[in-house]
């Protein structure tokens, strides 16, 4: 199905204007030629009896008989018919001779005027008259409307280019006006955008509502104060979430590793004691990346990096147990991000490859249009197509973690502009899981 791309407001009230006045040109014009083609049969009938009124004078003056030589002195385009319906004298147009005949034979026994169109742009009128001496006739006349036709079209071409001059006129006027209007308007949202994204500390400011824009200002400064306060609540709990989360997990983790420093001669309460630690260590490093994710809602944090230095923050994730294959550093594309958010984002993905890997990691990096894309592989079993879709969700692990760190790499890809997906498996059917971090280029 075909699905049309949506246009801007400005293009719309444009194409608008153009098509209203399109419409009402072609109205315009087809009623300026429906009044000039009326006129047109007026004056071609004007002429026609003006012509006829001429030679019916000199018909009823004349007191002789009907001959040939009595209307040799007519005017051209004229021809006089006796009773019989025989040719007397004038002439007419070759082309209609014949229609000139059968019109002044209908004329002459019918007793009344009688008018034909004939082709060439030729009108006849045929006339029954009778003269002074009691004898019948008929004349016949025509008039070319050639020239009235000429004027119509003339008068049609005119219209079409004005129409052609106002629609283009006013969708230059349309196009210039809404500019204006609207450009102020695009301004204000930009910038509201980006505030709302780097500082929240700004405003219009535009002074009391008394127009459209003042209030358009307004609605935006209430808007950024109501997200600013959002942002700040959401950072005060979170702060807050943290430091209560962290004090109690400090100190299962000490009171974990404390024991264990003095020794512990039960095997399974040993493992136990370890199994609690490394679970407070994760858990503090997840409440972490959650703290430092909210935290970047601040805006303001402009800054790059590149692959080779988010390489080697991670680099240290993988055991000497594993080969790390490096095929990202040679990429120059700085990344638009925080390199700190960025190592946040690729760490659980690291991890992840680690828990699963057989013997290397892979890292590749390579730009992709707007985009930077950052590929964590591995040679291990993959991930299962039932999982595929759900991978992200929190509380699913496979490797007895806490399940969050695959969505907590999503989230702040997403907060930085980017997104996290599995790739697709490979037609060779190549082992292992790859997993695509994409990050907005500079």
């Amino acid at each position: 199905m075909l699905r049309l791309r949506p246009t801007g407001f400005r293009t719309q009230i444009v194409a608008s204007t153009v098509v209203l006045m399109a419409v009402v040109m072609v109205v315009l014009t087809a009623g300026t030629q429906a009044v000039l083609e009326w006129n047109t049969r007026k004056d071609v009938q004007r002429a026609l009896g003006e012509k006829a009124s001429a030679v019916l004078q000199i018909a009823h003056a004349t007191s002789g008989r009907l001959d040939q030589r009595s209307w040799d002195v007519l005017e051209p385009a004229t021809r006089m018919y006796d009773g019989e319906g025989d040719p007397l004298g004038g002439s007419v147009e070759h082309a209609v001779a014949k229609q000139a005949d059968a019109l002044a034979l209908k004329a002459r026994q019918t007793g009344r005027q009688q008018d034909a169109e004939a082709r060439d742009n030729l009108n006849l009128r045929a006339v029954p008259f009778t003269t002074r001496a009691g004898e019948l006739g008929v004349f016949v006349v025509t008039v070319n409307s050639e020239p009235y036709e000429r004027t119509e079209l003339e008068a049609l071409i005119a219209m079409v280019i004005l129409g052609l001059l106002v629609v283009g006129v006013a969708g230059g006027i349309a196009w210039r006006v809404t500019r204006q209007a609207l450009e102020p308007v695009a301004q204000m949202a930009e910038r509201a955008a980006d505030w709302s994204e780097h500082d929240l500390t700004h405003r219009f400011a535009l002074g009391p509502p008394d127009n459209e824009l003042s209030k358009l200002g307004e609605t935006l400064d209430h808007l950024l104060d109501r997200v600013a306060e959002a942002i700040r609540s959401e950072q005060r709990l979170t702060s807050e979430l943290a430091h209560e989360l962290r004090t109690p997990l400090t100190a299962i983790q000490g009171s974990a590793d404390l024991a264990l420093l003095r020794g512990v001669g039960d095997q399974e309460v040993r493992e136990d004691l370890e199994t609690i630690s490394a679970a407070a260590r994760r858990m503090t490093e997840a409440i972490s990346a959650l703290l430092d994710l909210a935290r970047s809602t601040r805006g303001g944090r402009q800054a790059v990096t590149t692959a080779r230095e988010v390489v080697a923050a991670v680099a240290p994730l993988v055991p000497d147990g594993l080969t790390l294959v490096d095929e990202a550093s040679a990429l120059t594309t700085a990344i638009a991000a925080p390199a700190d958010l960025v190592v946040r984002a690729l760490s659980p993905i690291v991890e992840n490859a680690v828990r699963h890997a057989e013997t290397r990691v892979v890292v590749r990096a390579r730009a992709e249009g707007a985009e930077v894309v950052v590929e964590v592989g591995d040679d291990g079993p993959g991930v299962a197509p039932d999982v595929r879709d759900v991978v992200f969700e929190p509380g699913l692990s496979g490797s007895g973690g806490t399940g969050l760190g695959l969505g907590i790499s999503r989230r702040v890809a997403r907060s930085l502009g980017g997104n996290v997906e599995v790739a697709e498996p490979t037609a060779g059917g190549e082992r292992g899981a790859t997993f695509r971090l994409r990050l907005p280029r500079r």
